[in-house]
């Protein structure tokens, strides 16, 4: 199968983000020197929410308490109100944008804004809900005085999401296939110039659509597997099913429309087994409850991408990390872990002021001799 064919659930998801960017943002931490720090979020919401100011709950990936500041702004303006937008203002601003073929609620930001004691405050205060998993981070801030320096350490760590997907990404990819299309470590296209890049990236796109299609097969098909004796006049006996059970992944795999045949799995079957008897399971939504979880699951952590920026004691964070992402989270941890020394100044003043103390003294002894 061609990788061009069809990537299943990332056309879904794609499908999915040009109707609701719920899952995108992005984050600015400041942190400062005596651990104090700040934190400021920046979201998409609804025309509802935004002339209202009433949160949905179900259509936002961040919670806030009492404690965070809101602002309304335009994209690429630095110019902030007070939220919410109020109905006269976004109805002049649908007009403009209206005339520029955009819409309002693609062009406002809303603004969330805390300052906080510690970073342990910061990390209680962050947590994204991304479909039924909340990803809160762990952060920890350290300071190590010494005499002529002082160094302090920030780690922000968002743990691994482990997917639940029957068939695991060890069956298509080696484990350094895993870190560098999910998260691009190791980087294993070094020195390589861009036509053997895009023949190694087009590789292991055919892989992870192979490895999408198998999991879209196998959620259905365990689903049907389950639920065996509930189909009252049987195509062919359980037994002869499980037999078959390479030969429909094959066949599957082999669809040119996979996005069509993901939305209509019933069709599919009825086509090969020339029987609706299956449309009894597949078309049952509460039997097929676990699988839509599971794939709507994926497919909001595939989506979950946030623009991440430190600025750690005055400088900004040298780290290539500039997203967090879902696709980081599927393949490990992600750390933000940046370390500043600072030399004590002080410390140097001091020092040679002790050393020119000591050779005065030591050339007023000479002279008294």
């Amino acid at each position: 199968m061609k990788t061009k064919d069809s990537l299943i659930l990332l056309l879904l998801a794609a499908f999915m983000v040009a109707c609701n960017n719920k899952y995108q943002g992005s984050a600015t931490t400041i942190v400062n020197e005596d651990g104090t720090c700040s934190r400021e979020l920046s979201f998409q919401l609804d025309s509802a929410q935004l002339v209202s100011g009433v949160f949905n709950a179900d259509e936002s990936m961040l919670r806030w308490d009492k404690g965070w500041q809101l602002t309304w702004g335009i994209k690429g303006d630095s110019l902030r109100h007070t939220f919410p937008v109020g109905l006269k203002a976004y109805q002049a601003l649908s007009r403009q944008c209206w005339k520029d073929g955009r819409t309002a609620a693609d062009t406002i930001l809303v603004y969330a804004k805390c300052n906080f004691a510690s970073v342990e405050e910061m990390a209680k205060a962050t947590t994204f809900i991304v479909g039924s998993r909340r990803i809160t981070p762990r952060i920890t801030f350290e300071r190590t005085r010494g005499f002529f320096r002082t160094e302090y350490r920030y780690e922000e760590v968002y743990p691994q999401q482990h997917i639940n997907c029957p068939i695991p990404m060890s069956k298509f990819f080696t484990k350094d296939e895993i870190g560098f299309w999910f998260s691009g470590t190791p980087d294993l296209v070094g020195g390589l110039n861009g036509i053997e890049i895009d023949d190694i990236t087009q590789h292991l796109k055919t892989k992870y659509t192979q490895w999408l299609v198998a999991n879209d097969f196998e959620l259905t098909y365990q689903t049907i597997l389950k639920n065996y004796s509930r189909i009252a006049t049987k195509a062919i006996d359980k037994q002869r099913f499980i037999a078959l059970h390479d030969t429909l992944l094959k066949e599957y795999s082999r669809e040119t429309d996979l996005t069509a045949v993901h939305m209509d799995r019933s069709k599919w079957f009825k086509k090969i087994f020339h029987s609706d008897v299956y449309s009894e399971i597949l078309d049952n939504d509460t039997l097929m409850r676990e699988v839509d979880a599971a794939q709507r699951d994926f497919l909001a952590l595939s989506m979950f991408n946030i623009d991440y920026k430190l600025t750690f004691l005055g400088a900004d964070n040298p780290s290539t990390l500039s997203r967090l992402t879902g696709n980081r989270l599927m393949a490990g941890d992600v750390v933000i872990s940046p370390c500043i020394i600072k030399k004590n100044l002080w410390a140097f003043a001091l020092t040679g002021a002790v050393l020119v103390l000591s050779l005065v003294l030591l050339v007023l002894k000479r002279k008294k001799r």
